[in-house]
Parts: structure tokens; sequence; C-alpha cells
């Protein structure tokens, strides 16, 4: 009897793939949707994860960032998790958006946690990240879906691992056939995977505490033209 193994990764990758074409391709030349859904399913079956996995290598890494990570990795934490922020660098191109990456860090007592940049992802990457990171808080409020791990480093290397990407591509694929449904009944032609843009500008000065500007104000909260 010819035995069949029963693998979700496969169309987990399909629902990833048919949000990844939805986005605007000519925009990143690093984009191909084919090519990172394959790589993404090697990378599944490499780390025996239950589902897919895309991975990412992070660039504009951070020293001080790298020295917590390593003392991270020396206490014992074999994937540590990190959170995503978005930063705008042009409010003219949703494409220009970059997604940087943080390790936290509590201090003693729990009751207080620092974050520390350590890098950002690269732009074939963050060009489907931040629209998915934009639907779990703008549009939906669901919270973070999206997962970060690290999965190896060397020097200033840092390889992530994005999970969870198919669900939030799931939802995100729900949104746009309501908004397409919306915009064909108000005649509007705007069906773009960035409306729920955030306003949120990137003012941290070289030298500046992340902290302080990332994170006293609500990074993706939409706001209305007066």
């Amino acid at each position: 009897m010819i035995r069949t193994y029963s693998r979700p990764h496969y169309a987990q990758a399909r629902t990833w793939y048919r949000f990844a074409c939805w986005l605007r391709r000519t925009s990143c030349p690093q984009f191909h949707p084919h090519l990172m859904k394959e790589d993404a399913l090697r990378a599944s079956f490499g780390l025996r994860a239950k589902s897919l996995i895309l991975p990412s290598l992070l660039q504009d890494c951070e020293a001080a960032g790298l020295a917590r990570l390593a003392a991270r990795a020396e206490a014992g934490d074999k994937y540590p998790e990190l959170v995503a922020r978005i930063a705008i660098t042009d409010p003219d191109d949703p494409a220009a958006d970059e997604v940087h990456l943080f390790l936290e860090v509590a201090d003693r007592t729990g009751t207080h946690t620092e974050k520390h940049l350590l890098g950002k992802l690269p732009p074939e990457d963050a060009l489907w990240v931040a629209p998915l990171i934009r639907l779990e808080t703008d549009a939906y409020g669901t919270g973070p879906v999206l997962r970060y791990h690290v999965t190896a480093g060397q020097a200033e290397e840092v390889h992530v691992a994005i999970s969870r990407a198919h669900e939030a591509a799931a939802a995100w694929l729900d949104w746009a056939d309501d908004r397409k449904a919306w915009a064909e009944a108000h005649a509007v032609a705007d069906e773009s995977p960035y409306a729920y843009r955030a306003s949120y500008r990137d003012t941290v000065a070289p030298g500046a505490s992340y902290g302080e500007f990332l994170y006293c104000t609500d990074a993706y909260g939409e706001t209305e033209d007066e």
C-alpha cells in the first residue's frame, strides 16, 4: 500500500502566494513571489516546522542589538523572538517603507521591557510584511499575527524565520475582497494593498534612543485630514 503524507505547507504556500501576487512587483526588482515561495517550502522542511516559514536575512544590523542577541543566545534562548515596527521613509512611496525588528529585554522585575534595534528586513521582504502588519493593527485590530524568530547568525548576519504568514495573508485576502466590492459599489478606483498605510513618520535621529521615539505614541494609528 502506498503511503501518502499530508503536508499543510503547500496549501499555506498557495495562500501566501495569492497574497504576494497582489503586490506591485515592479516597485522592488528583488521581489519574486514564486522563488520566495519555493525558498519558504525548503526552509520549512529544513527546520521541520509544522507550518510555512519564510526565511529572511536582516540588513543594517546594530552592534548593540547584536550584543544583546549574543547574550540571549548564551543564556540558552535557542530561537529568540523579535517584534516589528514600520518606519515610513517616503510619504509618497509605500513600497519604500522599512520594517525594523527589535529584541525585547525585560528587567529583573518583569515590569518594564526595553526594545533594542537589531536590524531591518530587506526591501523584498518588507514589501509583503508591511501590509500584513497594517492589517493586524489598523484594519482588524487583531494584534500581532506574524512572528519573527532568530534561527542563526554569525558576525553581522542574522537569519530570521517569519511564521504564521499564511494566516495573515488569508485575512488580508478577505479584506481585499471586501474592499474591492466596496470600491466597485462606490465607483472608487483605489484598491491598493497599502490603503491602511500608517501616517507615522520615522523621525529618529542618529544616536537617539529608539525607545524614546518609536514607543511613546501609537505608530499605527490612522489620522484624518483636517
